[in-house]
């Protein structure tokens, strides 16, 4: 018997390689009905659990007493413009120290919108403003937002904006601001006669037949202001300021109003004779901010907080003496005793402000700890005494971020 050839044979057995786990339809063994074992619910940030059962969110529905309610379907208002991604910028916090970074939450669109709301409550209840801008933006654009849900949707529109000017991102905010176009157009005016009904036969015709703007007051007064940032033109918040401020007379003047609502409208009158002052201040007129300052009245006595903003002007101005006098027993107030130390603040006397800081803080019945602490952070900062930055009777939290400022320019 003839020999096989000594040759190499090759295997063509093919190598195994393990099953692929992608099953199809029919190799699902578990019943398509039943609960999965495994939660689909992202792990939820601290903040998400803590604000469960004690922020409800409900401040959100009432940032503007006198706002409309909820529209009737006749006048119902398509707001899905102010809902589209483009309008809202990313945010970023790597401007911000390594030490006082935290991470941007993640909204789950799972939850209802109470939750998010909550959520969004908490972080404004602890001054976390850049991640709550995220936050509203985030909301905004999901679909837990009804376009026609205007009460809603200017309040997060709102709580957006004054998060990033409250975070040092006033140019962001007045970007986009443009979204909200002309507020004086006759798109946010509403008749509201059209949508009355034989059971509101009983209302005053002539309230009725008055246009109501739709946009909270809020949101009105702080857009005058972005959108003449936005535009660049100053001019533009004058002239805002002053035709708003000829509805709120208007608002006094009608008969139909409570007294309640004429006195909301005084104080909203009072509060726009600030604001134009300031907007002069920030053209840079400070002869006629001065003039429009002295030349403010009010019909009844003014408030401390009042006083203390007309006093924080005249500081802006420069004119330290006037400031002084704004407030005739300088311990009468909380707000007043504020005034000294910013006083000295402002002359560049930061050693006399420390210790004027020191001594309102140990005052214990004082209510704004958390400002005096701050102020007296900024004044130990421009002193140099640095050694102090963990003194038990500053909050560590509030010193830290300017201690960490301040190696970061002196270092870098």
């Amino acid at each position: 018997m003839d020999s096989v050839p000594d040759k190499h044979i090759r295997s063509i057995s093919r190598s195994s390689r393990p099953r692929s786990s992608t099953r199809g339809p029919l190799d699902a063994s578990d019943d398509p009905l039943a609960l999965p074992e495994i939660p689909v619910s992202p792990i939820k940030h601290e903040s998400m659990l803590a604000a469960e059962g004690t922020f409800s969110g409900a401040s959100f529905y009432e940032l503007d007493p006198l706002a409309p309610d909820d529209l009737p379907e006749t006048l119902e208002k398509d707001l899905s413009f102010l809902l589209r991604h483009g309008n809202f910028h990313t945010l970023s916090h790597l401007d911000i120290p390594p030490p006082l970074r935290s991470e941007f939450l993640i909204l789950n669109p799972g939850e209802p919108l109470s939750t998010s709301l909550g959520i969004l409550e908490k972080l404004l209840a602890e001054g976390r403003f850049l991640i709550a801008a995220n936050f509203s933006a985030s909301i905004l654009t999901s679909s837990l937002i009804s376009p026609t849900d205007i009460k809603i949707i200017f309040s997060i529109f709102y709580t957006r904006l004054a998060c990033l000017d409250l975070s040092g991102n006033t140019v962001l905010a007045a970007q986009e601001s443009k979204a909200l176009e002309d507020l004086s157009s006759a798109f946010y005016y509403i008749d509201l006669k059209l949508g009355s009904t034989a059971a509101d036969s009983d209302k005053d015709p002539e309230h009725e037949q008055d246009p109501r703007h739709i946009v909270p007051w809020p949101l009105r007064v702080l857009a005058v202001r972005l959108q003449s940032i936005g535009f660049g033109d100053s001019r533009r918040s004058i002239g805002g300021l002053y035709e708003i401020g000829l509805e709120a007379r208007r608002e006094i003047m009608r008969s139909e109003a409570t007294e309640a609502e004429r006195e909301l409208w005084k104080q909203r009158l009072a509060d726009l004779g600030v604001r134009s002052v300031n907007a002069l201040i920030e053209m840079g007129d400070f002869d006629a901010a001065r003039r429009s300052l002295d030349s403010l009245r009010l019909s009844g006595p003014e408030s401390s907080i009042t006083k203390l903003r007309k006093a924080l002007l005249l500081l802006r101005i420069g004119d330290l003496e006037a400031a002084s006098q704004v407030f005739d027993d300088a311990n009468e107030t909380q707000e007043a005793g504020l005034l000294k130390p910013l006083i000295s603040m402002s002359d560049g006397r930061f050693a006399d402000a420390v210790a004027e800081w020191r001594i309102l803080g140990e005052d214990k019945t004082r209510t704004d700890g958390a400002l005096v602490a701050q102020n007296l952070a900024v004044c130990l900062l421009y002193i140099g005494q640095l050694d102090e930055v963990f003194d038990p009777y500053i909050p560590y939290t509030y010193l830290k971020g300017h201690f960490w400022t301040y190696r970061l320019i002196v270092c870098s």
